[in-house]
């Protein structure tokens, strides 16, 4: 009696995406046993299961999986990819000042992406979004935050950028003078 022996297949897959280096989680479905390789043909199983960890990887890379029945080996491994994104970063910046209260004007530029504006250091929500920011009314030196947005990454940190408000010298106190005739007057003023 021959016995023919259903092959089994793998059923879906999911790829994944992270920003910068680091492991990435991968998943899949299928018939029977799911074994994870490096390539799509020969090898070692890496690890199997419905999902995997990748080794950290630092560039896109492709991993490949196969569903086992115990009988048959599916015809072909199915490629799931795993795509890292690069970080984006700020590249410069370009802080300003005023005399006295009022908006300051600042700038920034990024390695890729958009730069995104904050009021704090770490958290919070954007204030704005483009390479100029021009902060709200401010009577006292304040530092706002850039940080870069690309592909769902941001950069690893924010960056400081200084809107300086500088005090409007003022005139204290002043003396007056007098004198008989015509003649030159000596008058003085303290700031």
């Amino acid at each position: 009696v021959a016995t023919i022996h259903e092959i089994p297949a793998v059923t879906g897959s999911t790829p994944s995406s992270r920003c910068g280096t680091g492991t990435v989680l991968l998943a899949a479905s299928g018939e029977g046993t799911l074994s994870w390789f490096a390539a799509a043909s020969g090898g070692s199983a890496l690890a199997s299961g419905n999902t995997f960890t990748t080794p950290s990887i630092a560039s896109s890379t492709n991993y490949y999986v196969e569903a086992n029945n115990g009988q048959c080996v599916s015809t072909s491994r199915t490629a799931v990819t795993t795509t890292v994104n690069a970080l984006p970063a700020i590249t410069g910046s370009t802080p300003n000042s005023r005399c006295g209260t009022g908006a300051v004007s600042l700038g920034a530029s990024a390695s890729s992406g958009i730069v995104k504006w904050y009021a704090t250091l770490n958290g919070g929500t954007s204030l704005g979004t483009g390479t100029s920011f021009t902060s709200p009314s401010i009577a006292t030196t304040t530092s706002y935050y850039a940080e870069a947005y690309d592909n769902n990454c941001a950069s690893t940190s924010r960056t400081a950028v200084v809107a300086t408000v500088k005090a409007i010298p003022g005139i204290s106190g002043t003396s007056g003078g007098s004198r008989c005739g015509a003649g030159t007057v000596s008058l003085s003023a303290t700031a």
